[in-house]
């Protein structure tokens, strides 16, 4: 604990080398604006440190001139980014100024440094209508990835000037039109199998909504699309449980001898004194189970909207078995282990409902489902 101060000096002494250091380097390659913000850094700490004071004095100058010297060779450029570009300019500007009025001793040493507020405003109107008209422009080529592209335009536009024109509403219709429209076929099974096919059908319509991250894909059912008037999707997926098999009851039994040695199984009298006596026991145990097999396969197909082509073509299986066992025996209850005789006091029980088996099997099934689609549509 007593070299603490000293280990503290210590790392202040090295910060503050590296950070001298760090701006004389930059100042040295020509990065006048990194080199500006950290002599400013130093003198917030260090207000008399030569060093940073020389630097300062150099650098902003140079980082001043060398910006505003791009900015005019950015505007005769042909850019199509050029006032986005512009507008990063003046606010590096801006903000060495920012630093320099918030450090008194770089304040001294640098009186008047330059804010550029209006031309920053100039700036952001010419980069907001850049924006505006590039999306515009994409957003009349009426293609999915013109109107994504479209999309990120008006964001920009709208990231310049807050309520630029109707760039909210330009937001809107790039991002419908940009987005892929599935809509997902529900499985028609018989009645009695219904209701657990639409169990299955809305948890997996969540799901996908939640895992495919990607905001310009989105997953109709039939009745939100015609709620939409959605006409032409661009992808239809379709979903069918081609072959399927609920409650298949399968029944056997085995039966074994079982035994134990070194039991009581009764007394005997010797020489007038009464006496236990040992000897193996034997019992015929019985054991039942009944299986109850429930499996199918999920045809998972993905067709184009357009010409109805098959895009993709996938079959996922799944299976339970739901299994009672019970018990039965005849000869000494001796004879029997612990677990033995627990089973013979047990009955047979009546397997779950169709519908709970049915959704027993589905969930392998769905978990292969959700994954496969959140592959598909993340590519």
């Amino acid at each position: 604990m007593k070299n603490k101060p000293l280990l503290l000096l210590i790392f202040l002494t090295s910060l503050l080398l590296t950070s001298c250091f760090s701006g004389r380097r930059a100042l040295h390659y020509g990065d006048y604006y990194t080199a500006t913000l950290t002599a400013v850094s130093r003198l917030r700490a260090q207000p008399k440190h030569q060093k940073s004071q020389q630097v300062l004095l150099q650098a902003y100058p140079l980082a001043k001139e060398t910006a505003l010297r791009n900015i005019q060779n950015i505007l005769i450029s042909n850019n199509p980014d050029k006032y986005a570009l512009i507008v990063d300019k003046y606010l590096a500007l801006n903000e060495l100024a920012d630093a320099i009025y918030t450090c008194p001793k770089a304040l001294e040493l640098i009186p008047n440094p330059t804010q550029y507020f209006a031309e920053l405003k100039e700036a952001n109107n010419l980069a907001a209508e850049e924006a505006y008209r590039q999306g515009m422009d994409a957003l009349k080529k009426n293609t999915i990835l013109d109107a994504r592209a479209a999309y990120f335009h008006f964001l920009n536009a709208e990231k310049f000037i807050r309520n630029y024109k109707d760039v909210h509403d330009k937001i809107q219709e790039s991002l419908y039109i940009g987005t892929l429209k599935v809509v997902v076929q529900k499985p028609i099974l018989p009645e009695k199998f219904q209701i657990s096919a639409d169990f299955f059908y809305n948890n997996l319509m969540s799901k996908i909504s939640q895992v495919t991250s990607n905001k310009f894909i989105r997953f109709y059912s039939f009745e939100e699309a015609n709620k939409e008037n959605l006409k032409q999707p661009d992808q239809f997926l379709l979903l069918d449980f081609a072959d399927f098999a609920v409650g298949n009851i399968v029944e056997s039994r085995k039966t074994n001898e079982v035994s134990r040695d070194s039991v009581l199984v009764g007394t005997t009298t010797v020489n007038g004194e009464k006496q236990n006596v040992f000897g193996t026991v034997k019992a015929q145990f019985t054991l039942f189970r009944r299986e109850v097999i429930s499996e199918g396969v999920l045809s998972v197909r993905i067709i184009d909207g357009i010409n109805s082509r098959i895009l993709e073509d996938k079959k996922f299986p799944g299976r339970y078995v739901w299994g009672n066992e019970w018990a039965t025996y005849k000869g000494d209850e001796r004879a029997l282990t612990k677990e033995e005789k627990r089973i013979s006091n047990s009955e047979p029980i009546m397997p779950p409902p169709q519908q709970d088996l049915f959704i027993a099997f589905t969930k392998p099934i769905f978990d292969q489902t959700v994954t496969y689609v959140n592959y598909f549509y993340s590519k």
